[in-house]
């Protein structure tokens, strides 16, 4: 609780901020993702991807080890053998497939008719991976944006903490998630 009355404290000023200062056309273009939450632990695409997506499995490993292996370190027994060996593969497997993740730039492109596409560019090959067409509804009075997703069925809701023409601050209230956007050069993929 003492959480998130912190971060209201902190977004509130962001809040104001963005309110008074952003107009529709700041939202149009593309989009880069820096910074977002990857399971819970927030992380930073501009940063080292291999330490985050081991802190990303110590964050997780428990959770994954109960609902993938059915074990629960909590009850105080020794792992059994054949867990220990199923842990060291699912570690390595899933700390590579989130530095992947966090390595790898992800966009946003909003268009003035109000489409949203979203997908991934690796660097060297400039090939897109996991594209998305979903629409989205600005609504500068309240500094949100609603994300609709793909054939009406339930929305993504967002609340703008800072809009200007080179930063977008994104609050997702369902994931308790902050997500850091900047401006880059659009270019089609």
């Amino acid at each position: 609780m003492n959480y998130s009355f912190s971060l209201f404290l902190i977004c509130l000023p962001l809040t104001a901020a963005a309110q008074t200062q952003a107009t529709p056309a700041q939202l149009l273009g593309r989009w880069e993702v820096i910074r977002y939450s990857e399971q819970g632990v927030q992380v930073d695409k501009k940063q080292a991807a291999l330490p985050q997506a081991q802190a990303v499995y110590a964050h997780v490993g428990s959770q994954r080890a109960a609902i993938w292996y059915g074990y629960d370190e909590t009850t105080g027994e020794r792992p059994p053998r054949r867990f220990e060996r199923w842990e060291e593969r699912d570690s390595i497997a899933e700390v590579k497939r989130v530095a992947k993740a966090i390595a790898m730039p992800y966009f946003a492109v909003f268009f003035a008719d109000s489409t949203l596409a979203l997908y991934n560019k690796e660097d060297f090959t400039h090939a897109i991976y996991f594209p998305e067409s979903r629409r989205y509804v600005f609504s500068p009075s309240t500094m949100s944006i609603d994300i609709l997703q793909p054939g009406g069925y339930g929305k993504i809701e967002a609340q703008v903490l800072l809009l200007t023409d080179r930063r977008l601050l994104l609050f997702l209230p369902e994931e308790a998630e902050i997500v850091e956007l900047v401006k880059t050069e659009f270019v089609l993929p």
